[in-house]
């Protein structure tokens, strides 16, 4: 198991084509009793991706792939909704015991099944800065028997495979390039992630309040936000503020 991730890496570091890089990792997973995945990129610079576009790979049987998307489950998907405030993977129909589920969710996973699905882990993806995906492998042919180390092996693959996808696609089209901050705009958007207000801002940098509410206003519009709390999700979602 070990040569064949590690033939996985190697193959991966040397291709720059991501078709190639999905059918390598397809042909790993099946080492581990997957039959089917998918790979979505749910988030970028804390926006929300729509789902049609944040499907970057998947090889579930079709008709329930066009089932998914056309009845927008990605709206109450459990295991979309569980996968983000997880760290670990988790499998599929361990998310009742994790989450009070609704009606409409309850039908999802039964659905699941009909289709096929035995079972399936969730494997939430975090980074680069902002950025968020969700890996699902499912098994048409029987429980996931994984010993804890091959779901660590798993998830480090799908981290990896979501690396180089990123690095691959540096013009990935769903991505909006922020507009750069100046010096004084990024001391003064960090110092308000800090917690401080317009006045103690003022009084720390030595300037007026208006003269801070002026380059604060700025740095608002170039990262299209309307309040304080959204300029510095924005901020730090695009890396272009680290607060202290």
């Amino acid at each position: 198991m070990r040569t064949t991730l590690k033939d996985y890496i190697e193959r991966a570091e040397n291709t720059e084509d991501t078709e190639a890089l999905f059918r390598s990792f397809d042909q790993l997973v099946r080492h581990y009793g997957i039959d089917v995945s998918s790979y979505h990129i749910l988030a970028e610079q804390l926006r929300r991706v729509p789902i049609e576009n944040g499907i970057i790979h998947q090889t579930f049987p079709v008709d329930w792939a066009e089932k998914y998307l056309k009845n927008r489950y990605a709206d109450f998907d459990p295991l979309l909704n569980q996968a983000r405030s997880e760290a670990r993977p988790f499998h599929w129909f361990d998310v009742e015991d994790r989450m009070k589920l609704s009606k409409q969710q309850r039908a999802f996973l039964k659905e699941l099944k009909q289709v096929g699905l035995r079972d399936g882990l969730a494997i939430p993806i975090f980074g680069p800065i902002g950025t968020m995906a969700f890996f699902g492998l499912g098994s048409l042919t029987g429980p996931l028997d994984l010993e804890a180390q091959e779901i660590a092996e798993l998830q480090l693959v799908c981290q990896y495979t979501h690396n180089t996808f990123i690095a691959l696609s540096a013009d990935f089209p769903m991505r909006e390039p922020a507009q750069p901050l100046s010096p004084r705009e990024t001391e003064i958007l960090t110092l308000v992630a800090a917690g401080l207000s317009n006045i103690a801002i003022a009084k720390k940098l030595s300037i007026t309040e208006n003269t801070v509410d002026t380059i604060l206003r700025r740095a608002f519009k170039k990262l299209d936000a309307n309040n304080r709390i959204t300029a510095v999700l924005k901020g730090i979602g695009s890396g272009l503020i680290l607060p202290d």
